[in-house]
């Protein structure tokens, strides 16, 4: 790899299918499985003098560029997920030759051999639910039994004090239209952990809301195939449950597992 660097895109163990010439990878380079010793690694070659650290640190404020070679990144991941379990690495995980990646894997496979038993059979499903405050808000009494309450005081009292209630159920409705979304998130995080093998929140994104939308819960899912069928069940009957409410459900996947290794590049 002359005026190269590797790339690595993940770790599989040593049994794993040799990839099809046409899986290509970031710059359109061909994918090719480095074994040593009972781990391989996926790699390709880019070219130095695009990915060295200067030229790199520089390009990572193009979303554009960044995001086209995270395309090709998660597609060769992909292709080892869909058979068998695979150690994603983060993108740009580069290294100075093959020498260096060979003793990569000696030096950790006594960790990464059984997390990869770990994950065979395995997959991440990504679990979102969006909050529509407009649609929630109609029906906030429904799912707030604070406000229920307070309405159900307001139709029995005298003129006055209905006029106060009044003013203390608006003044609570902000808060309950976060209570009660917290209230959701928790009970579909709670439902899903009772099915699925591990489970973990993601860091919500920082910036400006998507279109109205707020993001209640972002969640990642490992889950065994032979438990899927109920896994997509479950969150089914849970969405029937709260999209009318106005509470939106995303679901997608399957996903390399990234939130659910803790290998990562040098």
């Amino acid at each position: 790899m002359e005026n190269a660097l590797v790339y690595l895109y993940g770790i599989v163990p040593a049994e794993a299918p040799e990839p099809p010439e046409d899986l290509l990878g970031l710059e359109g380079k061909p994918v090719k499985l480095l074994c040593e010793g009972p781990l391989a690694a996926v790699v390709g070659e880019v070219p130095e003098e695009e990915y060295s650290d200067e030229v790199l640190n520089e390009r990572l404020g193009d979303l554009a560029w960044v995001g086209e070679r995270g395309i090709a990144h998660e597609r060769v991941l992909d292709w080892y997920a869909e058979r068998g379990p695979v150690i994603p690495l983060s993108l740009f995980s580069l290294h100075r030759d093959l020498d260096r990646v060979r003793a990569r894997l000696l030096a950790e496979a006594d960790r990464v051999l059984p997390l990869l038993e770990r994950l065979r059979g395995r997959r991440e499903w990504q679990v979102r639910i969006w909050r529509r405050d407009a649609r929630v808000a109609e029906s906030l009494e429904e799912l707030s039994p604070t406000l229920k309450a307070l309405s159900t005081e307001i139709e029995t009292a005298p003129p006055g004090r209905r006029y106060l209630l009044r003013k203390k159920r608006d003044a609570a409705r902000a808060e309950e239209l976060r209570r009660v979304s917290e209230r959701v998130a928790h009970l579909v995080y709670a439902e899903l952990a009772k099915i699925a093998e591990r489970e973990c929140l993601v860091p919500r994104p920082h910036g400006a809301p998507d279109s109205g939308r707020v993001l209640a819960l972002d969640s990642a899912w490992l889950v065994p195939e032979e438990v899927y069928p109920a896994f997509q069940q479950r969150l089914g009957e849970l969405a029937g449950e709260f999209q009318p409410n106005g509470f939106e459900f995303e679901f997608t996947g399957p996903w390399p597992p990234y939130h659910f290794t803790d290998v990562d590049d040098d």
